[in-house]
């Protein structure tokens, strides 16, 4: 049974998708495709540790319906991959991998990316990569918010404060979308009390505050 984000995830993958897991950890993600029919799947890890695991985890399956790959990130992504999702790291980690080897993307037409943290940073790098975002999730599991991107093969012009709150969300305003911002909000008035908390650092939650009012406050549009 895969988790909430797993599954959201999951859902967002179309039966013509030939999808590569980069990252896989245990591939339960790659696993529960195959087991609904996918045929041609890639799953990676950089690391010999969890790639063995993840061979292990998947011994049941021919190379042909889920290739297993000791590599950094897409350097040995496959032509034949459509579809890349990168999903259990940080944003800057996910950048870095996108930005690494550009030559890999030019036969991806779908980006699934799942950041844990600095979904903004993600966001800001898609435009150049010649993607944008056709859509965006939030799924809450355990209490942790997690932000979903989706971006299809088109460069597009993007609103200044649109990458930090993300340009789906700011237009659909969902229930998730504001309980999360609501939540930074709270963490952040937390912060703010502390008296020893360094002016430049202060100075960087008031405005992030501000913007967090603006979209938070009930009608109001950025």
């Amino acid at each position: 049974m895969l988790s909430l984000r797993l599954q959201a995830i999951a859902n967002l993958i179309k039966k013509d998708d030939v999808v590569a897991d980069i990252g896989s950890d245990h591939g339960l993600l790659v696993n529960y495709l195959a087991i609904k029919g996918h045929c041609a799947l890639y799953a990676s890890e950089n690391k010999k540790g969890p790639y063995n695991r993840l061979k292990s985890e998947l011994k049941a399956y021919k190379s042909d319906i889920i290739e297993i790959d000791l590599a950094d990130g897409l350097e040995n992504l496959p032509a034949r991959i459509n579809t890349v999702v990168i999903a259990g790291m940080g944003g800057e980690l996910i950048v870095s991998i996108l930005q690494a080897h550009p030559a890999k993307l030019v036969n991806v037409q779908k980006l699934i990316l799942a950041p844990h943290c600095n979904a903004k940073a993600v966001r800001e790098v898609l435009n150049a990569l010649n993607y944008s975002i056709s859509y965006e999730e939030i799924v809450v599991e355990k209490e942790v918010f997690y932000e979903i991107i989706v971006a299809e093969q088109k460069a597009i012009a993007t609103k200044e404060v649109n990458p930090y709150f993300g340009t789906y969300h700011l237009q659909a305003r969902s229930e998730n979308f504001i309980k999360m911002w609501t939540s930074v909000y709270n963490q952040n008035k937390r912060i703010l009390s502390n008296k020893k908390l360094p002016l430049s650092r202060k100075e960087e939650l008031l405005k992030e505050q501000e913007l967090i009012e603006k979209v938070i406050s009930e009608g109001e549009k950025v």
